[in-house]
């Protein structure tokens, strides 16, 4: 079709959602991803991404409301572009620090011009922010790179067929990506390995990658599993298993269980079209699809069993759901773990408030607070990487606080103000240009 409008969005009885039809999508394997509206517990934001050079390039989302229909839901905005350039196959969204908002991540794909650009979006009560973009690691050009968030959210892997492994520390708070570890370089080898996704175990010490078309005959793909505490990261792939044509290793996915799976589909020849099943093409390895049992353990203790479990009757191809992990709660170890997220102006604890201005012209961040509870204060100011560039202490007289701080010697970029009494800790953001 020449629309390209292959997404759709079904309530819970399975039938296609009020609204939900015609959405942006290629029908490609991670172009989608869910995440709850932070301030209505009925809305929900689904992104999209048009991946290929087809004639819907881009990131859009569509919000879908539950409070209609008696629970089954309308999707009451569709197809809202936020990005016009092709999108790489492997959206994903992980929990803010403050445990109420989001950050939902892209990488932008370019074809004839390679780079290294991530793209940030902030959803919180107020909308979404954003794009905050941070060009950093390999320059890619690969529509199949996957991003995926590990469950605790502190770091971000990316893999792409190109053989690119590489990680990324996190801050939550932030939104910013440091520490860049390239466990494998793209191109390092050819063939490519062709990785087509990957799961993180819960512990975060395990990385489990799959293959799609490798061997040379093109008709071997495989299971590997990376040792992440190993010196020698690269050094310590095992391969779990060996699947051969017509069984194609698909998606990874770690479920709410903690045990990974694993998708794949059946190449039969008994259909003109590889993503239509005959009537007749029922098998083990379609009917069922694979589980790591154990992830944390190494080697074998992973206890990984192929097509073990069993879809109900159902068939399986490549994909798996794109979920990030909801469960996730606030980061107790950072500033921002009770925090509102950019430019809200909403009370943190009670009537509490803290306001930063930042003038460009003075170079002055201009700090004030009102509302406050406690007696003795403490100001930091962080850099993006969390470390405090700025610290005083203090008393208070009254509910109110106020600071002109000088910002002629800091680099451009993004800060972190964090003001702390005994009884409330109230955090803001702001951009040095």
């Amino acid at each position: 079709p020449g629309t390209y409008d292959f997404g759709y969005v079904v309530n819970k009885n399975n039938q296609i959602m009020d609204g939900g039809d015609s959405l942006k999508a290629a029908a490609w394997y991670q172009e989608m991803i869910i995440v709850p509206d932070p301030g209505n517990i009925n809305r929900f934001y689904l992104f999209t991404a048009g991946v290929t050079s087809t004639p819907i390039p881009g990131f859009y989302y569509s919000v879908i409301d539950l409070s209609y229909n008696g629970g089954l839901g309308r999707v009451v905005q569709k197809n809202i572009r936020l990005q016009s350039f092709p999108v790489c196959d492997g959206l994903a969204a992980v929990k803010h620090g403050n445990g109420r908002d989001w950050w939902v991540v892209l990488k932008h794909w370019n074809n004839s011009t390679p780079n290294n650009d991530f793209y940030f979006y902030l959803i919180s009560p107020t909308g979404i922010s954003g794009p905050f973009i941070q060009s950093i690691g390999t320059s890619i050009q690969n529509n199949f790179t996957r991003i995926k968030f590990t469950k605790d959210g502190n770091k971000l892997f990316v893999v792409n067929p190109a053989n690119l492994i590489e990680s990324y520390d996190f801050n939550r708070c932030s939104g910013q990506l440091s520490n860049l570890n390239t466990i494998e370089p793209q191109g390092s080898s050819q063939p490519f390995t062709n990785y087509f996704s990957f799961a993180i175990s819960p512990n975060s010490t395990k990385l489990y990658v799959s293959t799609i078309y490798n061997g040379p005959n093109q008709d071997t793909s495989y299971l590997y599993q990376f040792d992440l505490t190993a010196t020698n990261i690269l050094a310590s792939r095992t391969t779990l298993h060996t699947f051969l044509a017509p069984s194609v290793a698909g998606l990874l996915q770690t479920g709410p269980d903690g045990k990974v799976y694993l998708s794949c589909s059946l190449e039969v020849n008994d259909c003109a079209f590889f993503y239509l099943y005959c009537d007749t093409t029922y098998y083990p390895e379609n009917m069922n699809i694979s589980v790591i049992n154990q992830p944390d353990s190494l080697g074998a203790a992973c206890d990984f069993q192929p097509f073990s479990f069993y879809l109900g009757g159902h068939r399986a191809y490549v994909g798996l759901p794109n979920n990030p992990n909801y469960e996730l709660g606030p980061d107790t170890n950072s500033f921002c773990d009770t925090v509102l997220s950019v430019n809200s102006t909403l009370p943190v604890i009670g009537k509490e408030e803290l306001f930063v201005f930042y003038h460009p012209t003075w170079q002055t961040a201009f700090i004030n607070a009102k509302g406050l509870l406690g007696k003795n204060y403490e100001l930091q100011i962080c850099d993006v990487l969390g470390k405090v560039i700025h610290r005083e202490t203090g008393k208070l007289n009254s509910e109110f606080y106020s600071k002109d701080l000088s910002m002629q010697n800091f680099s451009s970029g993004l800060y972190i103000v964090s003001l702390l009494t005994e009884r409330e800790k109230l955090v803001r953001r702001f951009v040095k240009e």
